[in-house]
């Protein structure tokens, strides 16, 4: 034993003192490593969920400003046809609320991301062409603000609409940057991920070395944060697929899943696609009010899917039409079996309370390959057969024929104006 005599004549053990002290330090040392790596992963997980919802009110945002954008032309060009004065003066007030609406949001959009340090990219979308957003919502503001003074100035007068020009600029300017902000935000996210897997583990090994009962408490919250960030990124992901309104696919999801069908030899993958169009769902929300349009096209959702098989794709197209993916299905006959039984579902009355609606459903119906092999050709097929149902009578389904395309060329010759707009592939 290594030791020596003090002045009092104490044997002193040297050596055991110094363990004592290299334990005591190891200990401490391991404790404030520990508490440190704790708290690295505490704010690196908190800063991501911090990111993400930050990014969700941005997403949301942006989602908003251009269902306003096309809400604000549409209601111009109501305003305009509108032969009843009460009815183009609340076409009138309902316009001044959207573009309130859309200034806020914008104000919002702006502080937002200032306060955030937006990136180069986000920065070039806002500033510069070819999105230049905010350009184009100044441009749309001041547009909608001159409409709006002119409109009321001469109640009676003529007013042109909005042009399209900016409406759609300003929509595909606050697509991309939803989807910028999402992709910067997803990248941020994986690459925190990373890192706190790499000091999660590090952590592990020092608790494994220490007393680990001291740091359950600091695991407890690591791993409550974590669960909070594996759900929020799942609930990003499920916002990114899903209609927020119904729970259905959206736009971007039933494409994504009609190329995969058709990827390939399309004859190898038949399938048929039907879009609905609910007749009159206009009057519904004028007469009482979006609260009640929302609730039912939840409901309409609900019969929608509970009515078909589990691998038909159900999606939300946009406002009240909706399309449905029947897989394998080969022939007219089929498809329009189901067109009709999903057109007696929704045909039956809603009551909403002390509400009850009797609505109907247009349904158009195209084949794949049979009538054509692209998303674009058959929406635009099972757009005509869609129009061709509602010139029928509404509330009914009814095939793609080609005598439909065959008219619509020929209404495009006359100079009328077609009830369907063709996808970019078939103007050529």
């Amino acid at each position: 034993m290594e030791g020596s005599v003090d002045a009092n004549g104490q044997l002193c053990d040297n050596g055991t003192d110094r363990l004592i002290r290299r334990m005591r330090v190891g200990y401490w040392t391991a404790l404030l490593v520990i508490a440190l790596m704790a708290m690295v992963t505490f704010v690196l997980v908190d800063s991501a969920i911090s990111t993400q919802r930050n990014v969700s009110r941005l997403v949301h945002l942006a989602g908003d400003q251009q269902m306003l954008s096309q809400r604000i032309v549409l209601l111009t060009n109501t305003a305009k046809i509108e032969n009843s004065r009460y009815r183009r003066a609340s076409s009138l007030s309902h316009l001044r609320d959207a573009l309130a609406a859309f200034e806020q949001n914008f104000a919002t959009l702006q502080s937002k991301l200032a306060r955030d340090k937006a990136s180069d990219s986000v920065r070039a979308i806002m500033t510069a062409v070819p999105h230049d957003v905010t350009f184009f919502t100044q441009d749309l503001i001041a547009k909608t603000r001159a409409y709006l003074a002119e409109a009321g100035a001469n109640p009676q007068s003529d007013v042109q609409p909005l042009p399209q020009l900016s409406a759609t600029a300003v929509l595909a300017g606050y697509a991309a940057l939803a989807e910028q902000v999402a992709a910067e935000a997803e990248g941020g996210i994986a690459n925190t991920l990373r890192l706190h897997r790499i000091v999660f583990m590090a952590m592990m090994i020092v608790l494994a070395l220490e007393a680990i009962l001291i740091f359950r408490p600091i695991l407890g919250d690591v791993s409550r944060k974590t669960r909070e960030l594996i759900r929020a990124r799942n609930e990003m992901a499920h916002m990114a697929r899903h209609d927020q309104l119904t729970g259905l696919l959206n736009r971007k999801s039933i494409e994504d899943h009609v190329q995969d069908l058709i990827s390939g030899d399309p004859t190898e993958k038949p399938f048929a696609l039907m879009h609905i169009d609910i007749d009159d769902f206009k009057s519904i929300n004028d007469t009482y009010g979006h609260a009640v349009g929302d609730t039912f096209l939840i409901e309409i959702a609900r019969r929608v899917t509970n009515g078909l098989r589990g691998k038909d794709a159900v999606a939300r197209y946009g406002g009240d039409e909706f399309v449905i993916v029947l897989d394998g299905v080969r022939s007219r006959q089929n498809a329009r079996a189901v067109a009709e039984h999903v057109a007696s579902l929704l045909g039956k009355p809603f009551d909403l309370g002390d509400i009850t609606i009797d609505p109907r459903a247009s349904i158009g119906i195209a084949l794949c390959p049979e009538d054509a092999v692209s998303f674009d050709d058959l929406m635009f097929a099972s757009d005509l057969a869609m129009y061709h149902a509602k010139s029928e009578g509404r509330g009914r389904a009814s095939a793609f024929d080609p005598t439909m395309k065959t008219d619509y060329e020929r209404r495009l010759r006359m100079g009328v104006k077609p009830v369907a707009s063709p996808p970019l592939a078939q103007s050529a």
